[in-house]
């Protein structure tokens, strides 16, 4: 039986009854697929234990991993991705967010601020109300990255069992995904891309809990931290960590405007 050319693997604290998740891979990846989920509901796993056991079940040949409350808004990334894995033999890994500069003394992928950031979330919540596009540059071309957000990661397959989710040093849901970018970008090239639009749920959190995960981060990779793959550095003073553009806003005044010209 022929393999899948991409397996989905997720960390679940769903009901297993739940399948919103699932259904919108099928009806969007465009490519023969396959969809692991792992079951959290009791957080036996961490993230990164999570992660392992979807690896050593996978079969595809792009492993995609993804937070269950990130769907998909364009149909056929499948194939995006599956493109430029084989037009490209030194790529690694892609994402949808991330950065071109690593912090030596701020573990956040965000720290470094404009202009390093890449790529582009759209960000809901139902309990507000709102839906945002937060857009951390406009630049639409694919850009090499030193890491990525953890919602989404696409990495070719053969990379592993030579790397790994080290769920001994984040046995939590933090800096896993640094992390498995610092082992990617030692053999290959990690990019973010503006080909494939992601909805979020939710935003995550920095608290006692994430910060104390970010200085194992730090002291694992001290000796190789800041990671760059630009001449630049950042500078002093303020920095700008992305923007958000209100969609519903931006969706009632085109539609009024609209109106306006009939």
């Amino acid at each position: 039986m022929p393999h899948p050319d991409i397996s989905v693997i997720v960390c679940s604290r769903e009901s297993p009854q739940w399948n919103a998740h699932e259904q919108n891979v099928g009806r969007t990846v465009g490519l023969d697929h396959e969809y692991i989920r792992i079951p959290n509901q009791s957080g036996q796993y961490g993230i990164c234990g999570a992660y392992n056991e979807g690896v050593g079940r996978a079969k595809g040949r792009i492993l995609v991993f993804v937070h269950e409350d990130v769907f998909s808004m364009e149909p056929g990334w499948g194939r995006i991705l599956n493109e430029k894995f084989s037009q490209d033999p030194s790529l690694g890994l892609v994402g949808v967010a991330g950065t071109q500069y690593l912090c030596v003394d701020h573990p956040a992928w965000l720290a470094a601020g404009e202009p390093f950031l890449r790529g582009r979330v759209v960000h809901e919540s139902r309990a507000a109300h709102s839906i945002h596009l937060t857009v951390f540059s406009w630049d639409q071309s694919d850009t090499e990255v030193v890491a990525v957000d953890g919602l989404f990661l696409a990495i070719r397959a053969e990379l592993f069992p030579a790397i790994r989710f080290d769920a001994d040093t984040f046995d939590g849901f933090h800096f896993y995904d640094l992390d498995i970018c610092m082992q990617v970008r030692k053999t290959h090239k990690l990019v973010v891309t503006w080909d494939l639009l992601v909805k979020h749920l939710s935003k995550g959190t920095c608290d006692a809990i994430w910060a104390e995960a970010g200085e194992r981060f730090l002291k694992k990779y001290r000796s190789e931290l800041p990671a760059c793959c630009v001449a630049a550095a950042p500078g002093p003073g303020k920095k700008t960590f992305g923007r958000d553009y209100d969609l519903k806003k931006m969706m009632t005044e085109r539609m009024s405007n609209r109106t306006a010209q009939t």
